[in-house]
């Protein structure tokens, strides 16, 4: 199965690199960046998810967000927040997120929340096989 890929962004750079850190060890592939522009904008990348960290959301970010939710209808944006739920529950509102989360999610929690992340991950193009169970032999 290929890894799942995740752009984390933000205007925290450490905090960046902690949720990265986090999902690389359970074997998603992630960059981050506080310039999201320059990554979404790399014509050999694809990304499934971006996951924007909201305790550290800039203006920039905040303003560019509905422009990539057009540019790119079909990447999933997750918002991940120390907050309370009320101040989330309006901002995702405002920010057309599809989903927020108070700490760092595992990759699994990802794909299955997610029908169009689930369809790349749950099927092998050469075996079938349930997610989590081990490829029946040819």
């Amino acid at each position: 199965m290929k890894p799942l890929r995740v752009l984390v962004c933000g205007g925290d750079g450490m905090t960046l690199q902690q949720v990265a850190q986090r999902l690389s060890d359970e074997g998603v592939k992630v960059e981050t960046s506080t310039r999201i522009i320059d990554r979404l904008c790399l014509p050999d990348q694809e990304w499934d998810l971006l996951l924007v960290d909201l305790d550290a959301l800039t203006s920039f970010l905040r303003g560019i967000l509905p422009a990539i939710r057009l540019q790119f209808p079909n990447l999933n944006i997750v918002g991940i927040s120390t907050r309370s739920s009320l101040d989330i529950g309006f901002l995702s509102y405002d920010l057309e997120l599809d989903d927020y989360l108070f700490n760092i999610p595992r990759p699994e929690d990802l794909i299955v929340r997610f029908p169009r992340v689930a369809a790349n991950y749950l099927c092998d193009t050469n075996t079938f096989h349930a997610f989590g169970s081990q490829p029946l032999a040819a």
